[in-house]
């Protein structure tokens, strides 16, 4: 009996090696880990440091990811900031990049996340006097609520970890100043910033730009249409100051969406 069990797993690992889309068969797929050559895009390489209870993400903007890959590959040694040469393994499983619509968020986002020491559970090791830097969501059908700090555990199975998308105390400033912006993309029933949070509800049900906001904060992505209606509202606006604030509001958005994907993307690395 366990001879023929043997025969028929040999059989379907054969199988897996031949129909494998890589040519490098199911087991080579399943042990080691390739690193595809990014498009001349902007962006950023990265390198996840892992220790037992902590976690450091090492952050390299580019301006051609594909440029820079080939040369991070060729000298790792002209890339410190990586880190590339520390510790086992090959480059191949240290290397990580991230697409990115701009440069200047890549580099954004370096500088909230870049060469930090964060924890592996941080609401584990709660503590109200530092409640950490992660940022937290809570949906109801028609409310959204931003907390920059985790302060109330009880409440913790009902939030979203969002993580650490920005400095808490500069964002909170830029929301007291988004009502109005918000009120264009959505009927805003109640608004308010303040006491480390940010608490938004929609007049309509299931109204399609407040559910993609929404979408933006909990997985980073939204609709095309979203952001489609977001340039409208730009090309729309006549008056230049009006402008430049949809434009730096429409950014602040664009660069937490981007800031959310990633920290997602680091959360199923660990």
């Amino acid at each position: 009996m366990f001879d023929d069990i043997s025969f028929l797993v040999q059989e379907t690992l054969n199988d897996a090696e031949k129909q494998s889309p890589s040519g490098k068969g199911f087991l080579s797929n399943f042990f080691s880990r390739e690193v595809e050559t990014p498009d001349e895009v902007p962006g950023f390489f990265y390198h996840l440091q892992k220790k037992s209870s902590t976690f450091v993400i090492r952050i390299h903007p580019s301006v051609n990811l594909k440029t820079d890959f080939k040369n991070i590959n060729k000298h790792p040694d002209l890339y410190p900031t990586l880190r590339l040469q520390e510790g086992e393994g090959e480059l191949s499983e240290k290397l990580s990049y991230f697409e990115c619509d701009r440069f200047e968020v890549a580099t954004n986002i370096k500088s909230h996340l870049g060469n930090k020491r964060f924890p592996m559970f941080e609401e584990r090791i709660f503590n109200v006097s530092d409640p950490g830097d992660s940022w937290w969501l809570k949906c109801d059908e028609n409310k959204m609520t931003l907390l920059f700090k985790l302060s109330h555990t009880e409440d913790i199975g009902s939030l979203i970890k969002l993580g650490p998308l920005g400095d808490a105390k500069k964002s909170l400033e830029i929301f007291k100043q988004l009502f109005g912006y918000f009120k264009m993309i959505f009927p805003v029933e109640d608004y308010s910033s303040g006491y480390g949070q940010v608490c938004m509800t929609c007049a309509e049900d299931q109204h399609l730009h407040f559910e993609n906001l929404k979408l933006l904060f909990q997985t980073g992505e939204t609709s095309h249409e979203f952001w489609e209606y977001l340039r409208q509202l730009e090309m729309n606006s006549q008056d230049k100051p009006i402008l430049e604030s949809l434009q730096k509001a429409n950014y602040f958005l664009m660069e937490l969406g981007f800031t959310r994907s990633f920290w997602k993307t680091i959360e199923e690395q660990l």
